[in-house]
């Protein structure tokens, strides 16, 4: 369940379109709602009061008139490092934050406070793009999954999700071509990883269908890029929300966070939930 929803807000057009989803959200879960805005430290210094007061009081309002309990907070110093220690401390449960608009560099940088929460977080990150229409409840819910130990984090949080908001849930796999696929033994490297996709997905299905969730379905898709096939399956498909896992925090990983995560969170047009992989497993 999700019990302490954090919104991080620097007061932007883009984040208070985001507020609503994660209102939305917080509703449906009865949770309270974490209200943060981080201010420069130089600039807190020479002012008699934070900077910051009049932008969570602001968003504090909007989730007050939603029937939610706002919890307000404003730090000084680096941004991204004042979310993750907030979140923390107060063992919230949810991040949700705006990722930059979808023209120009923006939508290729997406925004080094947001890229960092999601890569460092030890809960799930919500991103939303502003541009993109946010709807809830959800169609449908959709996982991806290798197969993996973080994969099946993520699909624990979605399976989560679209109970509580009685949603179905599709598991969607992707095989890229075999690097052997030229050579005699592409066919036998076809299949190897045709099976592993489909062993992913109906275990992934059987979670969910264990979780009481009725509409369940699994899909298994062939392409050269898995991001841009998962990009067009949500495209063709009333997909409201993608929860997909990242990597661990150990080794390069911990920076990168997974190449397939990293692009579906700048490309997408619906929200992305990652959910990292926990630690020591």
């Amino acid at each position: 369940m999700v019990d302490r929803v954090l919104f991080p807000t620097d007061g932007s057009a883009g984040a208070m379109s985001t507020l609503e989803h994660a209102l939305d959200l917080a509703a449906d879960h009865d949770a309270s709602v974490h209200v943060l805005t981080v201010q420069d430290e130089k600039t807190a210094a020479d002012l008699e009061e934070p900077a910051g007061t009049e932008l969570v009081e602001l968003a504090a309002d909007r989730v007050r008139e939603r029937g939610l309990d706002p919890v307000t907070a404003i730090r000084s110093g680096r941004p991204y490092q004042r979310i993750l220690e907030y979140a923390d401390a107060e063992d919230v449960d949810l991040i949700v934050m705006p990722t930059h608009g979808r023209t120009g560099l923006e939508r290729l940088l997406l925004g080094s406070v947001t890229a960092r929460v999601i890569r460092l977080a030890d809960v799930p990150v919500l991103t939303a793009c502003p541009d993109a229409e946010l709807r809830y409840p959800y169609r449908r819910v959709l996982v991806p999954t290798d197969g993996s130990r973080s994969a099946r984090a993520a699909l624990d949080v979605a399976v989560t999700l679209a109970s509580v908001a009685d949603v179905p849930l599709t598991a969607l796999s992707v095989v890229e071509p075999s690097r052997h696929d030229a050579n005699v033994r592409s066919t036998a490297s076809r299949d190897r990883m045709d099976e592993r996709a489909h062993d992913a997905v109906e275990a992934a299905g059987e979670v969910a269908r264990e979780a009481s969730i009725s509409d369940v379905s699994t899909t298994v898709v062939r392409g050269s890029s898995v991001h841009a096939e998962i990009d067009s399956y949500v495209a063709a498909n009333p997909i409201d929300l993608i929860v997909v896992g990242t990597h661990g925090r150990t080794g390069i990983d911990r920076y990168l966070f997974g190449g397939v995560t990293e692009k579906l969170v700048r490309t997408a047009d619906v929200p992305v939930l990652t959910v990292r992989e926990p630690d020591g497993e």
